[in-house]
């Protein structure tokens, strides 16, 4: 994505169009990475300007030139600390005459920025927003469906988990700590390659494994326990995103049939995926599964979400989304059950949609397994 892709900008083009805006303001890092290949490491301003007519221009901090130079061919125009960043940006919208006819990310452009955007043309707040188009659904449909970089990127972040959980399967013993367990993990993706983890890694045991979102901490293992390890590894910008539930000796027979319960309507939704299939039918193959078995009212969250340069993106698996699956979509298909005080199992993996079905981009076993760990 060296220099941006020139498809990108002119879907972005396009939608300005059909907007009547005449420039868009992109300043989201995530958007920026994906338009141009580089993302605002600090607090400082930086905005990519796309106009209608014409060639994008970055606006960035001086400091920050050479590693943007290095990711895009964007023309880059630069200020220093100690400058306005946002007198040179009303500077280059005058430039372009499009000052009155300009569009934003709506989710991420904060009041401040309007504010100081306002003060440096001169004009009320108030006077901008009227003419102030959303660019975020633009650029989240954009991202939405990868193309066949992107997917590399991504099978490379799913391949990094698998030496991670089997190095995980030697560390998993009575007495050893989640964050030990934790440590393990994230060790051995970076000797895989990953530039970093993808999200917070969570390890949780026995009852703490009932928490969907509970906090890694310095539990002990006791044998009968399971062992729950959510985690995903970052390449290139792009995330992975897995869990699997082990037992440390011998699984309590509930559990058990949970497991069993819990990989069937992992399956039975990675089943469901393909083009033309509404999300909330996914989400529904899942869930039918474990209400039939009994454990409805313990899975109590979605079955899944998009997965890319962010860990949490459209699209969403979830009951009553009618959007339609379509090729290049990837997701998490991560159904769980819950028993408060007891445990939980969840299985997670990473789908992309081809034209004809779905290929599942995480290959680590789902076997029930128990770890003697002595």
């Amino acid at each position: 994505m060296n220099g941006g892709d020139a498809r990108r900008f002119e879907a972005v083009r396009a939608a300005l169009r059909q907007q009547g805006a005449a420039v868009g303001l992109v300043t989201a890092p995530t958007s920026l990475r994906y338009l141009t290949g580089w993302s605002n490491p600090s607090k400082r301003f930086a905005g990519l300007l796309v106009p209608v007519e014409g060639e994008p221009v970055l606006l960035l901090p001086a400091l920050e030139a050479e590693g943007a130079r290095a990711a895009t061919g964007v023309r880059l125009v630069t200020w220093a600390d100690g400058e306005d960043p946002y007198a040179r940006l009303g500077a280059l919208l005058r430039q372009t005459g499009a000052e009155r006819a300009l569009a934003v990310e709506h989710e991420t452009f904060s009041l401040v920025q309007l504010a100081q955007l306002a003060r440096a043309l001169a004009v009320e707040p108030g006077a901008l927003l009227p003419g102030m188009p959303d660019l975020s659904p633009v650029i989240s449909d954009l991202r939405e469906c990868k193309d066949e970089a992107e997917v590399a990127r991504l099978q490379r972040a799913a391949d990094m988990l698998n030496p991670a959980l089997d190095a995980a399967l030697e560390a998993i013993r009575p007495g050893a700590t989640e964050r030990e367990i934790a440590r393990v993990l994230e060790d051995a993706m970076a000797a895989a390659g990953a530039e970093g983890v993808a999200f917070e890694t969570h390890v949780l045991f026995g009852p703490a494994s009932a928490l969907p979102h509970g906090a890694t901490g310095a539990r002990a293992l006791e044998p009968g326990q399971v062992v729950l390890m959510d985690f995903g590894a970052l390449y290139r910008g792009y995330r992975s995103d897995i869990t699997r539930t082990v037992c440390c000796g011998e699984w309590p027979a509930e559990l058990a049939r949970v497991y069993d319960v819990v990989r069937a309507a992992n399956e039975a939704a990675i089943a469901a995926v393909r083009p033309g299939v509404a999300l909330g039918e996914v989400d529904r193959a899942a869930r039918r599964v474990i209400e039939e078995a009994g454990y409805g009212q313990y899975f109590i969250h979605r079955t899944g979400h998009g997965l890319g340069l962010e860990i949490h993106e459209e699209p969403y698996v979830v009951a009553g989304n009618p959007k339609l699956l379509r090729p290049g979509h990837v997701v998490t298909i991560e159904p769980g059950v819950y028993l408060p005080g007891i445990g939980g199992v969840r299985i997670e993996d990473d789908v992309v949609v081809t034209e004809t079905g779905c290929r599942v981009l995480t290959s680590w076993t789902k076997e029930r397994l128990s770890v003697s760990g002595s």
